[in-house]
């Protein structure tokens, strides 16, 4: 199959329609499912409220407690990590609070604007997941890009284009994936050296590599229909390149730091009573538990290493 029975393909493929189809479909059936979350949170939102109340004006404050243990987040109890963004998430910083609360009027204050951050942040949250902003848009993209790289691994495989057959299939397993990686990624930790070498790594593989190979199906496209010359494209190639570097990595940024990054900030502001000595504490505690924990994920290495040899030894 030559280039310009390649272009036919794609073309014949009404690949505007298709996604067009596609995304009413998936925008419907999120709508249901935002109505019911919504309905929820509604009512989430009124409980805490009705805690944040209680706390202020000094009644039922044992009740409110009680009844606020129910409504955060169970995952941040007692968290081995102190001041990651785990543990902020996870509602952590509002649990060590209640661990030794007193009822007394500062810490009452205190829980109280943590849940008004909480409260803000959520609200914050809901009106994104709703919004017709910038998502929509990378979301048109992307599956307008799946639908590429698609047509191009079915014509690979054809013509056992083998090359075009490889980058086609990864381009695609990466597009698919990439909003599991940018929730993944928002939940590491950049304090540490390795988390941020998993991002760059990420960034290049997940992000870069199938944005450039779809740039290059898009010439392909545009050569054809003689919307663009070649020798332009390769005059302007390097200005193109750096353009999709810095967008792509701008927008990966913007949606792993923007509202978590601003809530945690917000926290922060709030414990800057903290001491020194309190944050080097607990930033040695964190230290020391991950050394913990990679001597033990090693013995269990070595254990399973020592057992394999000890059954060949026996089958000898």
């Amino acid at each position: 199959m030559s280039v310009e029975e390649v272009i036919k393909l794609l073309s014949a493929f009404g690949i505007g329609t298709i996604v067009s189809a596609i995304f009413v479909f998936i925008q419907s059936s999120k709508r249901n499912q935002l109505d019911y979350i919504t309905k929820e949170r509604s009512e989430w939102r009124k409980d805490i409220k009705s805690i944040i109340v209680d706390l202020l004006n000094g009644r039922n404050r044992k009740s409110a407690i009680s009844r606020l243990k129910t409504q955060i987040n169970p995952y941040g109890y007692d968290r081995n990590f102190k001041y990651s963004k785990d543990y902020y998430m996870n509602d952590g910083h509002i649990w060590d609070l209640l661990n030794n609360f007193t009822y007394k009027n500062k810490e009452c204050e205190k829980l109280s604007r943590y849940l008004e951050l909480l409260l803000k942040y959520d609200w914050e949250r809901s009106k994104n997941e709703v919004r017709i902003n910038n998502i929509y848009l990378w979301n048109i993209l992307r599956w307008g890009l799946i639908i590429l790289n698609t047509v191009m691994l079915l014509w690979a495989g054809q013509v056992d284009n083998r090359v075009n057959l490889y980058f086609a299939l990864a381009s695609v397993i990466c597009l698919l994936l990439q909003k599991v990686v940018i929730s993944w990624l928002s939940k590491l930790n950049f304090d540490l050296w390795k988390s941020k070498a998993v991002f760059f790594i990420s960034f290049i593989s997940m992000f870069l590599f199938p944005y450039v190979y779809s740039l290059f199906l898009i010439v392909i496209l545009l050569n054809f229909y003689k919307l663009l010359k070649l020798t332009t494209f390769i005059d302007v190639l390097p200005i193109i390149f750096i353009a999709i570097t810095i967008s792509s990595e701008i927008f990966l940024l913007y949606q792993i730091f923007n509202l978590d990054q601003k809530y945690i900030s917000q926290i922060k502001a709030i414990n800057k009573s903290k001491t020194y000595l309190d944050m080097e504490y607990y930033k040695l505690y964190n230290q020391n538990y991950r050394l913990k924990e990679e001597i033990a994920s090693n013995k269990i290495a070595l254990n399973k290493k020592i057992l394999m040899t000890l059954g060949r030894n026996k089958k000898d």
